[in-house]
């Protein structure tokens, strides 16, 4: 692939990469309040057709910040899980 297509394609991810990164984290913030809102919401996660009750509502605000974080590092071009998340699928 000629160097200058090969640039655009880079362009192109980064792009949709920091696209995907603002959604998540904007996702993220209204999850993580809506949590810290209601006084005992229940958290249902579907996992491999099962439902679980998630209860510790701390650790799981606590995995939204990490999520955040990691975010909004990849929008600063830092190394971030996100981007390597991202880069899996």
């Amino acid at each position: 692939m000629p160097k200058n297509l090969e640039n655009m394609r880079k362009v192109r991810i980064n792009k949709q990469l920091k696209c995907d990164a603002t959604y998540h984290i904007d996702e993220c913030i209204v999850f993580r309040e809506r949590i810290i809102k209601e006084k005992n919401p229940i958290i249902i996660a579907n996992v491999n057709g099962f439902e679980i009750g998630l209860c510790d509502n701390d650790k799981f605000i606590e995995l939204l910040n990490s999520e955040i974080k990691q975010a909004k590092l990849c929008l600063e071009g830092k190394p971030n899980k996100f981007m390597e998340f991202m880069d899996c699928t």
